[in-house]
């Protein structure tokens, strides 16, 4: 699916498209695991849906972040619980969904300028 671009800053971390298996921000395509913050670089993220665990999201919580989207293809497969109660605890906001809704909500905080981490799993 493709979005229509708004007016942002040049540095954002728009999602331009995605499919199952790979998301275009800016002007480059990843066909892998993801973690993108607003602004600044993408990371890389060796974890899965099988194994992203709560240490791992908050070792990688950037400063002021308030919400977590986190983006898989089977939002079932993973331990909901665990993950929402540690970041729940620590005052920031987390939602667990389709990759296609964390696309649309990522961009939505985005126009908003909110301080947020999507992460986007493929498998």
């Amino acid at each position: 699916m493709k979005f229509s671009e708004q007016i942002l800053e040049k540095n954002s971390n728009f999602i331009k498209s995605y499919t199952s298996s790979s998301i275009a921000i800016l002007d480059k395509e990843y066909n892998y695991n993801i973690i993108v913050p607003p602004k600044n670089p993408i990371i890389k993220c060796n974890k899965n849906s099988t194994t992203i665990t709560k240490e791992f999201i908050m070792n990688n919580i950037i400063d002021n972040v308030n919400f977590v989207i986190i983006g898989l293809n089977n939002t079932g497969c993973i331990d909901k619980t665990p993950i929402i109660s540690e970041l729940n605890d620590a005052n920031i906001g987390v939602e667990i969904m389709s990759i296609s809704a964390a696309c649309s909500c990522h961009n939505i905080l985005l126009s908003e300028q909110r301080i947020f981490l999507s992460f986007i799993l493929f498998n």
